[in-house]
């Protein structure tokens, strides 16, 4: 449709349509032959008006004009409902199409709504089956490293016991990673299970500082801890909890420079447990510190691991009503707070 008005309409500004506000057509097609009918003898009826003198004859010719002035005026009307009727049946048909179009969009959406459904479904099964195949033989590696460590440690020259170590060390860390693939696959699905307990807090960090201790001495980083002494047991599930803070301080230390240090402290402020983990390492640029508990998300490119730690972490604990929080700055560091309610 052409955005000029139709003639009548540029010229007098006469809009007694909504179509005039669109169309271009001439006005005898636009109004119609009736209309200018009508118009054509109102025109006359006011000229003749001037030159008549009798007033019988000017009495006669103005009931003529107001006839056809009511006239116009109910032409008018009539189309302007003929307009708004066939504005109705318009809408009623684009309505109709529209609910048909948004009826068809919905069952298409259900449909791919199921197919993810399925392919989450078969994503999970996928994720337990190779979790399942790939523990079993890692463990029974672990075990018999173990075994080697124990009873024949003494008949292996240093190469062979530095072998041991990197094989050691390569199989906790595809069981890690195992363990890591299987709880992402329950906290989608929703099926994470905790099982809550009262239990010292200092034992437990000193466990996780303890398994983290050969990592931390290969670089030279120094941990201290400070527990306050209000803290003596806490409600949560030990085991989560105790994965939460690994993930944390593995993640301190592995981003922490050449002699650097780590620092942990829990304390009580206002009924909240509060655990901060702090380094003086690479840090976190701003861009990144908002998505940096987001699946597969990284510090920085060169460094090991699949990006999932800070991601459980920040589920397990929320899972106990907590939070996770983190400050930054790009190369002097970073601060995470976990916080849980004191029960």
């Amino acid at each position: 449709m052409s955005n000029e008005n139709c003639t009548l309409v540029r010229k007098t500004g006469f809009r007694p349509f909504k179509r005039c506000m669109y169309c271009d057509q001439p006005i005898r097609e636009c109004f119609g032959i009736q209309f200018m009918v009508i118009a054509s003898a109102i025109i006359a009826l006011l000229i003749l008006i001037f030159f008549i003198s009798d007033l019988p004859a000017l009495v006669f010719d103005t009931m003529i004009l107001i006839t056809l002035l009511v006239a116009l005026l109910a032409f008018l009307a009539s189309k302007e409902t003929n307009e708004i009727v066939l504005n109705n049946v318009l809408l009623s048909q684009l309505n109709k199409q529209l609910e048909e179009r948004v009826k068809n969009r919905t069952i298409e959406l259900e449909h791919s709504n199921d197919a993810l459904i399925k392919a989450d479904q078969m994503k999970n099964e996928f994720i337990g089956v190779i979790n399942h195949e790939l523990k079993t033989p890692i463990t029974s590696v672990i075990s018999g490293i173990e075994l080697i460590r124990v009873h024949g440690i003494e008949k292996l020259n240093e190469s062979q016991k530095k072998m041991i170590d990197i094989m050691d060390k390569s199989g906790r860390d595809m069981l890690r990673l195992a363990n890591n693939l299987l709880d992402v696959s329950k906290i989608e699905s929703g099926k994470i299970v905790l099982y809550p307990d009262h239990f010292p807090l200092v034992s437990m960090m000193e466990e996780v500082v303890q398994a983290l201790r050969p990592e931390a001495d290969r670089k030279h980083v120094q941990i201290e801890t400070r527990i306050d002494d209000s803290i003596s047991t806490i409600y949560a599930d030990p085991d989560r909890i105790k994965q939460a803070f690994f993930n944390i301080i593995d993640n301190a230390i592995k981003y922490s420079n050449e002699g650097g240090h780590v620092s942990i402290s829990a304390k009580v402020v206002d009924h909240i447990i509060l655990i901060e983990v702090s380094d003086k390492g690479l840090g976190i640029k701003e861009e990144n510190i908002g998505r940096i508990f987001e699946k597969f998300a990284r510090r920085a490119p060169g460094y090991k691991g699949t990006g999932l730690g800070l991601y459980i972490t920040k589920s397990l604990v929320e899972a106990h009503n907590g939070s996770v929080e983190v400050d930054s700055k790009y190369g002097s560091g970073s601060t995470f707070r976990i916080k849980l309610p004191k029960v």
